[in-house]
């Protein structure tokens, strides 16, 4: 098979078996004098079976040249690795994607090998003597998952029952049982879904840390080089043996730049790593304020200044004005005239997908979250944030979910865990704080502290509000909004799509368009 899908067009996908001599390959863009790149294929790479190998080798011994590690890419799937683990992984904003399994849609009720799906404690590095404390916590916490995910079902069930449910298409045509179009059997099928999915969306806050995840990532090999040093600095037992894992995969795909990693360099790099992580040059004393809020604002700039700024940098690249001229033309409109002008820029979006350009990045606002891991998890996937966050704790306080806190016997069983939860967590920390980690539950909160652009703001607020969203996310995009007009009235228009509405099965009309499409394959 030919190393190119084409030879005589100027588009053409570059498939040779090997990803690092795809990635080589396509670095010689930069300094061949070749007018086609395939040519310089036939001449230099097709018949010597090392040629990328030691194109790299070459690069990074004379030059130093890292990026061209960016053009190699690979995709791994790493399995059965813990939540506290999967977090560090998914730590990386840029050059790494990732698919993880999501507790949102899976169920974790069943056992593999007589086993729930927690990580043991010996590849935790749960301290010894915790080690049956540590099983049987775990072991509760997943058959009060199962109690939950029942009585919560059955509440959805009784107070949104099928014959009762309004169905809406995905245009917005509401349709009722007995029209036949679509049949009661696609309308089953989407409701019992919906179901599903909202119990799933209560029943994840019992999960311990420990609880078993898959994760597909997609990548290149600079921001896998990256991903191993944190794995090296993480304090962890499960990410060492994941780092010796991955290592050892990756050498298979790009064993030159992956070496990179444990060169003299590299090594320094991940000592300097290491002293970071918890280095703190002055002892600062703070007063331990109770984490009880969920969202709050606590960087931002005045109306005319964050008027001022996006006005400046729109029109930046649609005259001949430089931005200091043009910040200075607008500061001395009033706040009235530029909120006129921004809102016919805002007026253009006719969807939610119809995305702010560039120069609503020049505003930021910096925000204190203090939501519970499960939600934290969601928030993380949203890689523009500047995000970062404390070790998992079961000091910050928890959440209950609403429909959990309605039933007083499921409340009561699962308050019981979470103060389980915090003796063993406080028992482990005395001796191991990383390991003490495991077992937190998703329901603690975890302080995160967030940078984002108004650009990033409003595209993260639709989409979190909107009725498949899970009600954590909606609750915090729609506090973040609120607070974020009370100091910038003038930006109201931009959050056109954000949903105000609560709908018990937000999943309905989601999957109710699957059904329809799954009928009609």
């Amino acid at each position: 098979m030919d190393s190119f899908s084409n030879r005589d067009k100027d588009v053409f996908l570059i498939s040779c078996e090997k990803m690092v001599d795809r990635g080589a390959l396509m670095s010689r863009y930069s300094r061949t004098r070749e007018l086609d790149i395939r040519t310089l294929w036939d001449k230099e790479f097709a018949n010597v079976s090392d040629r990328g190998e030691k194109f790299y080798e070459r690069v990074f011994l004379e030059y130093g040249d890292e990026s061209v590690a960016e053009l190699a890419t690979a995709q791994v799937g790493i399995q059965n690795v813990s939540n506290v683990l999967s977090k560090i992984i998914e730590e990386s904003r840029i050059g790494l994607s990732y698919l993880e399994k999501s507790s949102r849609y899976v169920s974790y009720r069943e056992k593999r090998d007589g086993r729930y799906l927690y990580l043991s404690p010996q590849e935790a590095g749960i301290p010894e003597r915790f080690h049956q404390r540590y099983d049987e916590f775990n072991d509760s916490l997943f058959e009060l998952y199962e109690k939950i995910f029942v009585g919560v079902s059955s509440y959805i069930k009784e107070n949104n029952s099928f014959e009762n449910t309004k169905f809406n298409l995905p245009n917005g045509k509401e349709v009722k049982l007995g029209d036949g179009d679509p049949s009661e059997e696609v309308l089953r099928k989407a409701y019992e879904s919906a179901v599903r999915s909202r119990a799933l969306d209560e029943t994840r806050f019992i999960l311990p840390a420990s609880t078993l995840t898959n994760i597909g990532i997609s990548g290149n090999a600079r921001a896998f080089s990256h991903l191993l040093e944190r794995l090296r600095v993480s304090g962890l037992k499960e990410a060492e043996k994941l780092y010796s894992n991955l290592f050892k995969e990756l050498k298979l795909v790009f064993p030159k730049l992956i070496d990179n990693v444990e060169n003299p360099h590299g090594i320094d790099n991940i000592e300097f790593l290491k002293s970071v992580k918890n280095f703190v040059p002055e002892k600062i004393i703070a007063d331990k304020i109770p984490l009880n809020h969920a969202v709050k604002l606590v960087q931002s700039e005045n109306d005319d200044v964050v008027l001022s700024k996006v006005l400046s940098s729109y029109y930046f690249e649609k005259t001949d004005g430089s931005y200091e001229s043009l910040y200075s033309t607008f500061s001395f409109l009033g706040v009235s005239k530029k909120k006129e002008i921004l809102d016919k820029i805002a007026s253009l979006r006719k969807n939610r997908r119809n995305k702010l350009d560039r120069s609503f990045e020049h505003v930021h606002y910096t925000f204190e979250i203090g939501t519970n891991f499960g939600a934290f998890r969601d928030l993380q996937r949203h890689r523009s944030l500047t995000l970062q966050r404390k070790s998992l704790s079961a000091e910050h306080g928890f959440d209950v979910p609403p429909i959990i806190s309605k039933l007083e016997g499921l409340s009561r069983e699962y308050k019981r865990m979470i103060d389980e939860s915090k003796k063993l967590y406080e028992d482990i920390y005395s001796v191991d704080k990383n390991a003490a980690q495991y077992v937190v539950i998703f329901a603690h909160k975890h302080p995160t502290l967030v940078t984002i652009s108004l650009r990033e703001l409003v595209y993260l607020t639709e989409l979190r509000s909107t009725p498949q969203a899970h009600f954590d996310l909606r609750n915090i995009s729609r506090e973040m909004v609120r607070q974020v007009r009370e100091v910038n009235p003038s930006l109201e228009a931009l959050f056109k799509f954000l949903n105000t509405n609560e709908e018990e099965l937000g999943r309905l009309r989601a999957e109710l368009r699957k059904e329809i499409k799954l009928k009609k394959a």
